[in-house]
């Protein structure tokens, strides 16, 4: 599915954002190119013509991203001086810089420090000067950015005008401090070149930067990078499946696309050992869950060869049998990219949702309307007879209309608080569909009851409680476009597709956070803290900090290459418009030609982001924290999960780092921060004729409020979380009860449970026309 096919020889491409026009180019007065040439030729005119303002903005652009380009090679080659040569070496008249003001305290010892008068403006020689000077302090220059966001052409006799976003994360080891310097530089142009032939800037005003301070070691610690080496090729470890196996309270990490599971050993370690006895090549998506009723859990994954595969565990947590392979599909599987299971039938079995992925410029083909695209590979709904068999029914349960979404995540989940199981899919090219069930496994669209923006570039998405109101909220992960808002200011768009300039913004507006409320689902007043961190792929969401709230992790980064020049342009202004549902070879071969530099590693698309951690304050609003608390690393992420491995009391994260075809490596935190509040954990356990964990409500009660959670899958990308519910609980020091509701509306309830430890709940034996092993 992640994988680029040798026309492209390009990861970034297969996994692009966007897409392209439905039919031949309505309004356009000429034919639809057939050949490679005339694609360039009419590329080209549109360029002078309709994106000519644009064209100019990347070469301003260049500039900035020589700078980006020298701090990343100095990087590279271990030389920290000569960032300190690169900044000093920036051509302008003058620069004007803000004073630090008061501190404005956050959690956990950060202080924000906003930047404002008295101002002074400095020139080449007194900039090289005070960086000097810091330099001698002892200030570190570690991770940088540079977008783009805004620009304002020549006109009239008056400049060309930008707005640069930039951050700066830095180090101060004399005082054990890290800094986080972000915000937007002003930036006016002269109208000369510097010797490479870029252009000059004649004044920079950095006034509005904000600084984030904090002092002491940051609270994550990386414990574990581990990656799997078949011969001399890192092998790819998606998924990534946090289960605790074994059933002694700690979670291990099943990487199945290395056939590896890393045994969980206490105390942050590992033991590494086969995954299962029966090896073969896997898909990039699966589940650990009790889909045959025995109490142990299996392993339910696809296979490169198109079909699906149950591996029936044992009480140990191992899988040592060959793998039951069915159902029969109308196609080999194609693009295996999320299941999620639950019992959508209310049988006391677990039914599967298998979605796919099918990635755009292959063979020259994208999906088609970028904002709405249903034309991907058949998702398909399997219903269990119990014993771990399946049968297609998608039909008959009311999926089929939009069943060919690109999707990257869906889970079954109590969104109407009905009982039964809704389903939620979150999709590339279109956003969210949110299904209701009627009880039975029949579901009807629900998107109507969304009262904020559907669209985005869905990835994935998080359930939790985000303005502790003591309901379900959702956060879904798209892609935030800075090139898509620098169009958007400078007005452009071709005149014969206005829809994709009415969606262009929505569609780039990145993450949406949905708020439950009783009319609908609706965004909050900070949704844009919420929308902008990158190009981001899993998310998990967990309580960093044990003081109540939810927090935010997002894995980020596309593609990135040895440049900065970052191939987005080309697929908003061209790429988005041409494209079609069905595959062209004259525009596969385009593609391929425009898309050389990141083939070869030369360039990037959205490469070098950060990860970010947004921390939750009091439900009002998110603070990005990453690189304070040590995760913000800078690589190419993808997947994302949270868990106290270490049954701390502490919640850790899990993040892959991705190599495109060289695979990937997993990386572990261990949270040690000292947090302020309390804790209380639930652990699900499958055990004795009982019903699954998967789909349970649990509610923690204190004095002060409710703590909900319930128990999916298939929500983070090429992921899934465990049967493991964590809850901060702030200031409270007293736990009333704990209630679960298992799927099917049976219902236990532990008053006075004591805080400070995970108390494992089994589901009650049925007493209904269920057998011992849980099936009818």
């Amino acid at each position: 599915m992640h994988r680029p096919l040798a026309a492209l020889a390009l990861l970034a491409l297969s996994f692009a954002p966007g897409c392209g026009d439905e039919a031949a180019e309505p309004g356009s007065g000429g034919p639809r190119p057939d050949t490679l040439e005339e694609w360039r030729r009419q590329r080209a005119e549109r360029d002078q013509r309709v994106w000519a303002d644009e064209r100019l903005a990347g070469e301003y652009e260049q500039s900035f991203v020589a700078v980006w380009d020298e701090l990343l090679r100095a990087d590279r080659d271990g030389e920290p001086e000569a960032k300190l040569a690169a900044f000093s070496r920036i051509s302008f008249d003058e620069i004007r810089l803000g004073s630090l003001q008061a501190p404005e305290p956050l959690d956990h010892g950060i202080a924000l420090r906003a930047l404002g008068e008295p101002t002074r403006s400095l020139g080449p020689a007194e900039w090289a000067a005070w960086l000097q000077g810091l330099w001698q302090e002892g200030y570190r220059l570690v991770q940088s950015d540079f977008h783009h966001s805004r620009f304002e052409p020549p006109r009239d006799g008056r400049p060309a005008r930008s707005a640069v976003a930039v951050a700066f994360h830095l180090l101060d080891p004399p005082r054990e401090r890290r800094l986080a310097v972000e915000g937007t530089l002003g930036v006016e142009w002269s109208g000369s070149r510097d010797a490479r032939g870029n252009p000059v800037p004649s004044r920079i005003d950095a006034t509005g930067l904000r600084v984030q301070e904090r002092a002491g070691a940051p609270p994550f610690e990386r414990i574990l990078g581990f990656d799997w080496k078949q011969g001399r090729r890192r092998s790819r470890l998606h998924p990534v499946l946090v289960y605790d196996l074994d059933g002694d309270g700690l979670s291990e990490i099943a990487l199945v696309g290395a056939n590896r599971v890393l045994w969980n050993l206490g105390g942050g370690r590992f033991r590494d050992e086969a995954l299962v006895a029966q090896a073969n090549s896997f898909g990039e998506t699966a589940v650990l869950a009790d889909l045959d009723g025995d109490s142990h859990p299996d392993l339910l994954a696809p296979r490169v060869q198109g079909d699906l595969a149950l591996y029936r565990g044992d009480a140990q947590g191992r899988f040592p049998d060959a793998p039951q392979i069915g159902p029969a599909f109308e196609e080999p599987l194609r693009g295996p990219s999320a299941l999620s299971v639950g019992d959508v039938d209310a049988d006391g079995d677990l039914d599967v949702w298998l979605a796919q992925y099918e990635p755009a410029y292959v063979g020259g083909q994208m999906p088609s309307p970028f904002y709405d695209a249903n034309d991907g590979f058949p998702s398909h709904l399997l219903r269990n007879d119990g014993a771990g068999t399946f049968t297609p029914a998608t039909e008959a349960a009311g999926l089929a209309e939009k069943r060919f979404r690109r999707t990257y995540a869906s889970s079954f989940v109590d969104l109407d608080e009905d009982g039964d199981l809704d389903l939620v899919v979150v999709a590339d090219y279109a956003g969210i569909d949110l299904y209701h069930n009627d009880g039975s496994g029949r579901f009807s669209d629900a998107n109507h009851t969304i009262r904020g923006d559907r669209h985005l570039f869905g990835m994935s998405v998080s359930f939790s409680d985000y303005d502790g109101d003591g309901r379900l909220d959702f956060w879904a992960a798209g892609m935030a476009s800075t090139t898509a808002r620098r169009l958007e200011a400078l007005g452009l768009g071709r005149e014969d597709r206005p829809d994709v300039q009415a969606m262009r913004m929505r569609m780039a507006f990145g993450n949406r956070m949905y708020l439950a409320r009783d009319d609908g689902w609706r965004e909050p007043d900070f949704s844009e803290e919420v929308a902008r961190t990158g190009w981001t792929w899993g998310t998990t969401a967990f309580d960093l900090d044990n003081d109540g709230d939810r927090d935010l992790f997002a894995a980020n980064g596309h593609a990135s290459g040895e440049s900065t020049e970052d191939y987005c342009s080309n697929f908003w202004t061209h790429d988005i418009y041409d494209g079609r549902s069905e595959p062209d070879p004259a525009l596969d071969a385009l593609f391929a030609e425009e898309g050389a530099g990141l083939a070869s590693g030369r360039e990037s698309w959205d490469g070098h982001q950060k990860n970010q951690l947004l921390m939750n304050r009091d439900g009002k609003g998110f603070t990005n924290v990453a690189w304070l608390l040590g995760v913000g690393d800078a690589f190419d992420s993808r997947s994302a999960l949270s868990d106290d491995l270490d049954g701390d009391g502490r919640v850790d994260l899990v993040v892959t780092e991705d190599h495109g075809v060289d695979g990937e490596v997993l990386h572990v935190y261990r949270n040690a921060l000292e947090a302020p509040g309390g804790w209380i954990g639930v652990r699900l356990r499958e055990e004795g004729g009982g019903v699954s964990p998967v789909g349970a409500s649990v509610v923690v009660r204190t004095p002060e409020r409710l703590h909900v959670a319930k128990l999916v899958t298939g929500d983070s990308l090429m992921g899934q979380h465990p049967t493991t519910v964590h809850f901060g609980l702030g200031d409270s020091t007293r736990v009333e009860s704990i209630e679960v509701t298992w799927i099917g509306g049976q219902r236990q309830v532990l008053r006075d449970p004591e805080p400070g430890r995970t108390h494992a709940v089994a589901p009650p034996v049925s007493t209904d026309t269920r057998t011992a092993s849980g099936r009818r």
